[in-house]
């Protein structure tokens, strides 16, 4: 912890954050189109926001695979890329890391936490993620409670 790190910015970070969120809403549209079309062509039932299909029906095996991939693809997403690489896409097109406190690459654990630490920064109206602006080490909240950091790589 005696060594520093050239921090990632917030601006930095927010530009990573944006780019993640439309590469993420991107690949639902994507499953959405792909889908929907599936769904017309009669390879499989509709899914249950359509207003072809009863609401009784909202239980089928292929609504269930529709909700595992939207609640569980963000989830991948974030955990996998963090754990494996320390970095999203979008954190890769502004080259910044994130690491343990200590330097070390962080794990798929501290990924997990990670990930649902996001979600005590949105319920703090944001501000959470707005830490990182005026905190000496760009640390959100997030960030302070999986005592990681952010840093740049290309420095």
């Amino acid at each position: 912890m005696d060594k520093e790190y050239p921090y990632a910015g917030f601006s930095s970070r927010a530009g990573a954050r944006i780019i993640d969120l439309l590469f993420l809403l991107a690949v639902f549209n994507l499953f959405y189109l792909v889908d929907r079309y599936g769904a017309e062509a009669g390879l499989w039932t509709p899914s249950w926001w359509t207003d072809d299909f009863p609401v009784p029906g909202s239980f089928s095996v292929e609504n269930v695979l529709r909700g595992v991939f939207f609640f569980g693809f963000p989830i991948f997403y974030y955990v996998y890329l963090h754990g494996a690489y320390g970095q999203t896409f979008g954190k890769m097109a502004f080259r910044i890391k994130v690491l343990k406190e200590d330097g070390s690459p962080m794990d798929y654990r501290r990924a997990l936490l990670r990930w649902l630490s996001y979600f005590l920064c949105d319920a703090t109206l944001y501000f959470g993620y707005l830490w990182a602006a005026f905190d000496k080490r760009k640390q959100g909240l997030h960030d302070k409670v999986c005592k990681t950091i952010v840093v740049r790589t290309d420095a």
